[in-house]
């Protein structure tokens, strides 16, 4: 009974190790896709930026249990043209509605992902709503 006993414990803390190592694993690809845009979450600090270096603020409103939010990180923003176009030409805010409330009021982000381009005083000059492919998001910014 003993051997019994000890043979069901491996076997959980086998599995244990499973689960954390694909949850680790699938954690670390996630946050290398989007690492390379330094994504900003401070409004204020994103106008400053944009008014010094004469670009507009790209807003990204995205929750996390928005699945069409996670494919954009996942896809458009992981890819190579869109890296280059948002890093060249807009500060870029990244902004998590739960969080966030009175920001997403303020650019009326009910629907996600809204993408919100701003000027450095924050007026809003273009609104992108929904899942946008790589494509998609070149042609309108």
């Amino acid at each position: 009974m003993r051997e019994y006993f000890i043979g069901i414990v491996v076997i959980i803390i086998s599995l244990l190790v499973l689960v954390l190592s694909i949850h680790t694993l699938t954690s670390n690809e996630t946050e290398s896709n989007t690492s390379s845009i330094q994504w900003g979450n401070d409004l204020n600090q994103a106008m400053e930026e944009a008014k010094k270096s004469n670009k507009t603020i790209f807003i990204d409103f995205y929750a996390d249990w928005c699945s069409y939010c996670g494919e954009m990180d996942e896809e458009t923003f992981t890819d190579p043209q869109v890296k280059e176009k948002l890093t060249q030409n807009y500060v870029l805010l990244k902004v998590d509605v739960d969080k966030n409330p009175d920001l997403s009021s303020k650019y009326r982000a009910y629907s996600l992902p809204t993408i919100v381009i701003v000027d450095s005083s924050g007026n809003e000059i273009k609104r992108i709503i929904g899942y946008q492919t790589p494509e998609q998001l070149l042609s309108q910014i």
